[in-house]
């Protein structure tokens, strides 16, 4: 029951760390998930108007879902293995490495994710 109860407190305190980096960086609505793979999948497993990234390959580990127009900038990097574009428009992704992501676009390999913020109309990324 100790267990139970300290993971309890544990994820509830990660929960309000990120909702204060979260809600204090950023335009719009971003949300923090733990989720364990389903199956087997390409990519993160990522809903239609959202960019998408996990801690680890196929959406296992915790999963950050940001909705599409929205921007997120994180204190200090978050290490990912996926990101994942499920919105229309291209993504500036800040971090080590820096790239665009385009529309249905997924980037696997080891990243840290400074900020994400959508590509501004006709310009170019501020890398």
């Amino acid at each position: 029951m100790r267990n139970r109860s300290s993971r309890i407190r544990r994820t509830a305190a990660v929960g309000g760390v990120l909702a204060v980096v979260l809600g204090t960086g950023m335009t719009g609505v971003a949300t923090a998930t733990a989720t364990a793979a389903e199956g087997s999948t390409a990519v993160v497993p990522c809903p239609r108007g959202f960019v998408c990234m996990s801690e680890a390959p196929n959406g296992a580990g915790r999963t950050y879902r940001l909705a599409q127009g929205s921007s997120v900038f994180f204190a200090s990097p978050v290490a990912v293995s996926e990101v994942t574009n499920s919105t229309t428009v291209d993504y500036c992704v800040t971090g080590t490495p820096s790239y665009v992501l385009r529309p249905g676009q997924t980037q696997t390999g080891p990243n840290q994710v400074r900020s994400l913020s959508p590509r501004p109309t006709g310009g170019a990324c501020p890398f």
